[in-house]
């Protein structure tokens, strides 16, 4: 049985002709979309994130055009944006200047047209890539969890395979990153970016923040499995927003509280929380932030973090965010142990339940810091009550980043309890309700296909 990739080489080959020309080669690549098993939401304060790359992939086929315009066809939508609008005398745009030409070009409803040719922009100012011509881009976009991140790598891996650009992988996921946040005007980090562009089908990318570094990959046990849900559109990004303030007010204080400077603290934690340490964290500091600390009582004592906006008139909850970063990089670190040492059936079953337990905590410190929202905390109480028995074992909010409003770590055979769950939640709150499972590779480790016969 063909499978979804050989689908979309044939459909892509179909239009030799038509939308492509017939006599030029054509590449093609994948890109799958993501959600966070524990961490996403405190990679922020520098906590070690274990990401999933889902099975639903965002499809891409590229051609280069000697026509110095780039044309894109998804679906039903096609539109063109010419090279100029990128580039003017050989020399990107200032992002400002591309972030605003992409918008007005944008077709109604596209919102794979930024992160399209955010990845196109960013190749152009990252990495110095010089294109002498267009292209014409053939999408087939996924629209489940992550898929923001998906349609920029499939999109940037066609571009540097066609045009013969070396690049390592982590450099194009931050390339990715940086389309995401100059153009698309959404940055969600870097975990997110390097699952699309380098995870492993069927493991977890070990994402260490501190910056953005690899830190292996982790085989699931066999019998196990990770399901995205999502309600909607997806959750808010507003409070993920107050918690990177909220742990950035933390830091300040316990710098303070350690009569270091902000540089000093920096020197001893490299700029994250999560390198304080969970001992040191509970022994000297944690009870010194407040539970809740209005932005105008901060910035009369402390003034602005570098970068950091605080409004005045906000409370923000700095125990709680302070918290999250150091004790969510424990918390990520006991799980790959876990799910490393699950070897013999009888320590796979303990490990997994453990992990699961971690998650739910993970869920509701989360939620003390303002992050997820209450059709997560639904969602997860549903989990709960059906249970182990039923093959759940464990749920939280992932990082809102990833489009997704619940991660479940489950048995392979739960398929039919989670659908039931979506169903009679979607009944609910009156919303449909996605499931989202499988695994395929980033597109790095996928490689890229090529149709050159005539």
């Amino acid at each position: 049985m063909p499978s979804e990739f050989d689908r979309f080489i044939a459909q892509a080959r179909a239009e030799r002709g038509s939308f492509f020309d017939a006599a030029r080669p054509i590449t093609l690549a994948r890109a799958p979309g993501w959600v966070d098993l524990l961490g996403g939401a405190a990679a922020h304060g520098g906590a070690l994130a274990l990401g999933w790359p889902l099975g639903g992939s965002t499809f891409a086929a590229l051609q280069p055009d000697p026509e110095p315009m780039i044309r894109i066809r998804a679906g039903d939508v096609e539109s063109c944006l010419p090279l100029e609008a990128l580039a003017s005398g050989g020399r990107p745009r200032e992002y400002a200047e591309i972030a605003a030409r992409v918008a007005d070009s944008a077709p109604v409803g596209a919102a794979w047209w930024s992160a399209a040719l955010g990845a196109w922009a960013a190749l152009m100012r990252e990495e110095f890539v010089v294109f002498s011509g267009g292209a014409r881009l053939l999408l087939r976009p996924t629209d489940g969890p992550g898929a923001r991140e998906s349609w920029a790598a499939a999109t940037a891996q066609s571009l540097v395979s066609a045009y013969g650009v070396r690049i390592s992988p982590r450099e194009l996921a931050m390339g990715c990153q940086v389309a995401a946040g100059r153009v698309g005007g959404r940055d969600g980090g870097a975990l997110g970016p390097m699952i699309s562009v380098c995870a492993t089908a069927g493991e977890l990318l070990l994402l260490n923040p501190q910056p953005a570094w690899q830190s292996g990959g982790l085989h699931m046990p066999h019998g196990s499995a990770i399901w995205a849900l999502r309600v909607g559109d997806g959750p808010s990004h507003r409070g993920e927003a107050r918690y990177h303030i909220a742990a950035a007010m933390a830091y300040r204080m316990i710098a303070d509280a350690a009569e270091l400077t902000p540089q000093q603290a920096d020197a001893r934690w490299g700029g994250y929380l999560a390198n304080i340490g969970t001992a040191i964290f509970a022994r000297r500091y944690r009870d010194l932030l407040p539970p809740r600390l209005s932005g105008a009582d901060f910035l009369a004592r402390y003034g602005s973090p570098p970068g950091v906006i605080i409004a005045p008139d906000e409370i923000y909850p700095l125990r709680a965010a302070g918290t999250l970063a150091v004790e969510g990089h424990l918390r990520s670190r006991s799980a790959v142990a876990l799910l490393r040492a699950a070897a013999s059936k009888a320590q796979r079953e303990d490990d997994l339940l453990l992990v699961g337990e971690i998650m739910a905590d993970s869920h509701w410190h989360q939620r003390a810091a303002g992050l997820g929202d209450l059709h997560a905390d639904r969602l997860a109480d549903m989990v709960d009550a059906a249970g182990v028995d039923r093959g759940l074992l464990g749920a939280r909010a992932p990082a809102s980043a990833s489009g997704a409003t619940l991660v479940v770590l489950a048995r392979a055979g739960a398929e039919g309890e989670l659908r039931a769950i979506a169903e009679r939640y979607a009944q609910v709150c009156g919303e449909p309700v996605g499931l989202f499972g499988g695994s395929a590779p980033g597109c790095s480790p996928a490689g890229t296909r090529e149709i050159a016969d005539n």
